[in-house]
């Protein structure tokens, strides 16, 4: 840390908390960015997005603008050291909550009116030559490499997910219990996000489509329409930068029969690829399984018509698995969370799990809410039904 404050760059001393078990975490994170330092032309990796800030840090959020980068908190990592940068607005805030004891980061400090800003402090920490940052910011942009520096996921981020799931689940499934037909999509979608707020999960993504519009868009965003017998919701829940995937469906009485078959033919697709998920395999193999599973449920080709999923993390998809790319034909290793989310006209199945050595895992499952059974080469495998209300 500098000595002394000055106009452009501050140091700031952090409370006396310490976790020892984020701490250790950040040090395998750093490790990892030095290693590909090692390995690349660059000397230094700057995180600007807030993707890549939580998870250098372990969980450090930035939700000043939710989802917009660059975030107001950088971290720049070389091999001597580590380095938090922020302005005066946001010091604070960090000091006092943000947990930073015993992770290794220097905290610098520059006035938001400095005119060269954040960027002026990574200049005066590594210069612009040879850094490599994460899409924003001075430096080459390398967002992929860096990107990928978040998988697999550590054991600590793995039980952080596993936490964060039921919590999501039952936001969800919480409002739409209290679901009515006379409902607008605007209003299912805000008791949703209310429901997440209360319990200090960030609704990244809240798709809501009732019985009209779910069966016209794959990407239903809730609007002043009346849901009428049925709906669809769909979110995506971060808290500590990590993401949780889930949808879940009801209908006032028994469900439509086209609806019913449609729902029924995703949940088979979803367990599928559940159980073809398993570590050594690639990504690529599971979009192969969902292929097969689509034409066996009598709607071969309907995967064309929307993103499949591919596994999470710090993003609701560290990337979509797309057949023929470099990361679809990566291999699945122990640990790794992931999401599909097939959806058959109006039908969706999507929820997050963990790759385990016996298989899939789910963690925004709750026992609570109606469940379909599904066969599978690797055994049943239960998926949400459609709610009757």
């Amino acid at each position: 840390m500098s000595e002394e404050p000055r106009e452009g760059v501050g140091s700031a001393p952090t409370p006396a908390a310490l976790d020892p078990a984020r701490s250790s975490e950040v040090a395998a994170k750093l490790d990892r960015v030095r290693s590909w330092l090692d390995a690349s032309p660059y000397t230094a990796a700057l995180f600007t997005s807030q993707a890549g800030v939580a998870w250098v840090t372990a969980g450090l959020e930035d939700r000043v603008s939710r989802n917009e980068e660059p975030g107001a908190v950088w971290a720049l990592v070389d091999q001597e050291g580590a380095h938090l940068i922020t302005s005066n607005v946001e010091e604070p805030r960090l000091i006092a909550e943000g947990g930073l004891t015993g992770l290794g980061f220097e905290l610098h400090v520059t006035p938001w009116y400095q005119p060269e800003g954040l960027a002026g402090v990574c200049d005066e920490l590594a210069g612009r030559g040879r850094l490599a940052n994460d899409g924003n910011g001075p430096g080459t942009p390398v967002a992929g490499d860096l990107g990928g520096l978040r998988l697999p996921l550590t054991p600590q981020e793995g039980d952080r997910l596993a936490a964060l799931g039921p919590e999501c689940a039952l936001a969800l499934e919480g409002a739409l219990r209290d679901w009515v037909p006379s409902e607008r999509e605007c209003e299912l979608a805000a008791r949703i996000a209310a429901a997440l707020e209360e319990r200090s999960i960030l609704a990244s993504l809240i798709l809501v489509g009732g019985a009209e519009r779910r069966r016209r868009f794959r990407h239903p965003i809730p609007t002043q329409a009346v849901t009428g017998g049925d709906a669809l919701a769909v979110i995506v829940g971060m808290r500590g930068g990590l993401n949780i995937s889930c949808s879940r469906s009801v209908s006032a009485g028994a469900p439509a029969a086209d609806l019913e078959a449609r729902h029924r033919a995703a949940c088979s697709v979803d367990a599928a690829m559940i159980a073809a998920t398993r570590p050594g395999r690639t990504w690529e193999s599971v979009f192969g399984a969902a292929e097969v599973a689509y034409a066996a449920a009598g709607f071969p080709g309907e995967w064309r018509a929307h993103l499949q999923g591919g596994p999470v993390g710090y993003l609701s998809r560290e990337f979509d698995v797309v057949p023929g790319t470099a990361a679809a034909a990566t291999e699945i290793t122990l640990g790794a969370g992931f999401a599909w989310n097939p959806s058959v006209q109006g039908a969706k199945s999507e929820d997050t799990f963990l790759v385990t050595a016996t298989g899939a895992r789910s963690v925004s499952n709750t026992d609570s809410w109606p469940s379909l059974v599904l066969d599978t080469p690797s055994g049943p495998i239960a998926r949400p039904a459609i709610l009757q209300r």
